[in-house]
């Protein structure tokens, strides 16, 4: 078989033959919120612009330092929190240095009440050199910790994915998240010459634990960092690793603007002919109908004489998937801001394992180093001058649910139609900001994009609201309209309109 479909496809489609996506027309969107995070459930616009909406940050200032002398005065790379509603407090796992308690890196715990003001007092779980107390639980690094409610064992309710040195990626269980055991021998991941980053989250779309394991690939001519994804859905066979995320030409493209926004924070002269854009880790969060991704990207502006290591900084930026598999990235400007030279994340920033909704938010907790990835001192505890920012910290940065990315219209309008869809809710909700002299109409269209008999234009959507419930005439209840494939058509005037839902 093989050798008829080389006969019948040009090479340049063979990698599409193996695909386990199946072949669909209509888009059923069920009851879950629909981002426009890319253009998958777009038809056609006109006059419509796309917006990132970077997050918001908290406070200028981290809001958690390494300030105890068992974490070694930096706070490295690497980490998870959740809001755990079940005991109504925020619980965090991070990284702090080696120090005279611990010979290497290694996971310490804290909890908050209000996710800014944390407490480092619950009492360390694994043995330090010197006796004294501390808050240390793991001796792992890159601890993306989720708690599980659905599996039945108890002393299987808190799940880790890691890193161990000398061994690789790794998984560990514990029944209180504080004491940790290796669920066996084996690594979920191979590993290759550059491979000290993981992070992992729990889908819940694809209802499987998802890890984004860093591995050395050849991309346009360079030996790269590149993320690949496993996933298992019992935290014990994991599928074979596959390429997710990989620098492109756009990356490499915008590599000497980065370079040169960066410079204050630089530490060696450019050389253009090694300079690239690499995948360093990930964050991640499990939308309602998607993935988003925050990648790490480093911007390598130099090979580091007689250390072999890499000059550069690392931000944030944005990306999605509907699969796990295909990953767009439409928009390639940071979604967390470095800060500005001499601040505590002017140099790198990188997040936490996973993004997690709080209320009406979606929070997510990063690392930054006012210092770029190699810099004079590194991994040595810094001698800090009375007043000046730190070199490390943990910082935390927010959206309004959903607000990633919005469709935009201006003052004079513009229109968006989606691809047809199918949905299984009652009423239409849009989340969408709309300026004093705008709003937003809406039209349901059969698949010839003729408007359906007996539904008139909405009535206009006003205000910003993350719930704005759609009117038309009298009437919320779309019932009577539920696995019919139709079309939605917006018409923006002066509003943003982040994403709509069919709910019950």
């Amino acid at each position: 078989m093989q050798w008829l479909i080389g006969v019948l496809l040009p090479s340049f489609f063979w990698p599409l033959v193996g695909s386990s996506l199946p072949q669909k027309t209509v888009l059923e969107v069920e009851t879950r919120s629909q981002l426009f995070m890319d253009r998958e459930i777009v038809f056609d616009t006109h006059a419509v612009s796309f917006t990132m909406h970077p997050a918001q940050k908290v406070s200028k200032d981290p809001i958690l330092l390494a300030d105890q002398p068992c974490e070694g005065n930096i706070i490295h790379q690497g980490g998870s929190a959740f809001y755990d509603a079940e005991e109504k407090i925020f619980k965090m796992w991070y990284l702090g240095n080696s120090s005279e308690y611990f010979d290497r890196v290694t996971t310490f715990y804290a909890t908050s009440r209000d996710g800014i003001h944390w407490n480092k007092s619950t009492r360390g779980t694994i043995r330090s050199n010197n006796g004294k107390p501390h808050n240390a639980v793991a001796d792992r690094i890159l601890p993306s910790v989720i708690k599980d409610l659905q599996d039945p064992d108890p002393a299987r309710r808190y799940k880790m994915v890691c890193y161990q040195l000398d061994r690789g990626y790794c998984s560990m269980v514990s029944a209180d998240g504080l004491h940790w055991k290796d669920t066996g021998p084996k690594t979920i991941a191979p590993i290759s010459y550059v491979d000290d980053v993981v992070t992992a989250f729990w889908s819940q779309p694809d209802q499987s634990f998802v890890a984004f394991v860093k591995q050395t690939m050849p991309v346009m001519g360079r030996a790269r960092r590149t993320l690949w994804t496993t996933k298992s859905h019992d935290f014990v066979h994991w599928s074979k690793p596959e390429p997710a995320l990989v620098a492109d030409r756009r990356d490499d493209y915008g590599s000497q603007v980065r370079a040169a926004q960066s410079r204050a924070v630089l530490n060696f002269p450019d050389n253009p002919n090694v300079m690239r854009t690499e995948f360093y880790g990930t964050s991640a969060y499990s939308a309602e109908s998607c993935t988003v991704v925050f990648p790490w990207m480093l911007t390598i502006t130099t090979n580091v004489p007689g250390s072999g290591g890499h000059e550069g900084t690392i931000e944030m930026q944005l990306g999605v998937s509907h699969d796990l598999v295909h990953w767009q990235r439409p928009f390639r400007t940071p979604a967390v801001a470095r800060g500005n030279a001499g601040e505590w994340d002017a140099g790198m920033v990188s997040g936490f394992s996973y993004a997690f909704d709080f209320q009406d938010e979606v929070w997510l907790y990063y690392e930054a180093y006012r210092h770029s990835h190699e810099y004079p001192g590194q991994g040595r505890p810094s001698q800090q001058q009375s007043g000046s920012p730190p070199d490390t910290g943990i910082g935390l940065a927010k959206w309004k649910k959903d607000r990633f990315v919005s469709a935009d219209g201006p003052v004079s309008g513009a229109t968006l139609t989606t691809v047809p869809i199918q949905f299984t809710g009652t009423r239409l909700v849009l989340n969408a900001n709309v300026n004093p002299q705008g709003k937003i109409l809406v039209e349901l269209l059969d698949l010839s994009l003729d408007r359906l008999a007996s539904w008139p234009v909405s009535r206009p959507v006003k205000g910003d609201h993350l719930r704005h419930v759609v009117q038309f005439d009298d009437r919320t209840d779309v019932a009577a309209l539920v696995n019919q494939p139709l079309v939605l058509r917006f018409h923006l005037y002066d509003a943003e309109l982040f994403s709509f839902a069919f709910r019950k």
